[in-house]
């Protein structure tokens, strides 16, 4: 086996450990937290379901090396390019929420498209205007930031702010994407509303800078 990064080695043992794999090769479900690279991810060369969250690594993972895989899954990371992922002929479920992705082209290329999550991107124009609709012309479901969400995003990015931002329910979160920011950026994603937004960022950069340190404004138990 090549060296692997630390979380994906951890992620491996775990699978290995529960009795379901005898070797790397023949692991199918894979959910690695915090990965730096993906040092070693191509042992896994049966993954058919792969999970990647709160991840500091700005490309997908080469999906040449998974020919089996149907579901991807990368959440709060660093993401900006999915360059490469029509390599992965069977991949039917994407899922990259709160990313730094701005083009969306390249999800062109997967034939057996079903569904997409790109909530909480800064989308391009081009993938706004072209790529989204493209894809639901297909018949792919897809969940994506709504104009004013995507607006924001490129807003902040513009201020020196790479935060994404989304809605779950009736309200709505702002979260700091990848490792650079926080440790957990799964966790801490402070409620705020478009308008309050909005005026921080006209108004007051340097409060919505430092707002992940309001815990007034951190989701309660009611909230998830």
């Amino acid at each position: 086996m090549s060296r692997l990064d630390p979380q994906i080695a951890k992620a491996v043992s775990n699978e290995l450990e529960s009795g379901n794999f005898p070797h790397s090769s023949d692991i199918t479900y894979l959910k690695v937290r915090y990965a730096r690279s993906y040092a070693g991810l191509a042992d896994c060369k049966g993954l058919r379901f792969l999970l990647l969250v709160g991840c500091a690594t700005e490309k997908i993972p080469p999906l040449v090396d998974h020919p089996e895989l149907v579901q991807l899954g990368v959440s709060d990371s660093d993401v900006r390019s999915i360059e490469g992922i029509g390599a992965a002929a069977e991949l039917h479920t994407v899922d990259l929420p709160r990313n730094g992705i701005e083009d969306l082209e390249p999800l062109l290329a997967c034939p057996g498209l079903l569904s997409v999550d790109v909530t909480g991107n800064p989308l391009s124009d081009r993938s706004w205007e072209y790529v989204l609709p493209e894809l639901r012309r297909r018949g792919v479901k897809v969940s994506a930031p709504t104009a004013d969400e995507r607006d924001l995003m490129l807003r902040m990015r513009s201020a020196g702010l790479p935060f994404a931002y989304y809605h779950r329910g009736e309200s709505h979160r702002l979260s700091r994407p990848g490792l650079g920011l926080t440790d957990m950026p799964e966790a801490d994603h402070v409620k705020i509303e478009p308008g309050e937004l909005d005026r921080l960022l006209v108004e007051d950069r340097a409060a919505l800078a430092a707002i992940f340190e309001r815990r007034d404004l951190m989701p309660t138990l009611s909230d998830l």
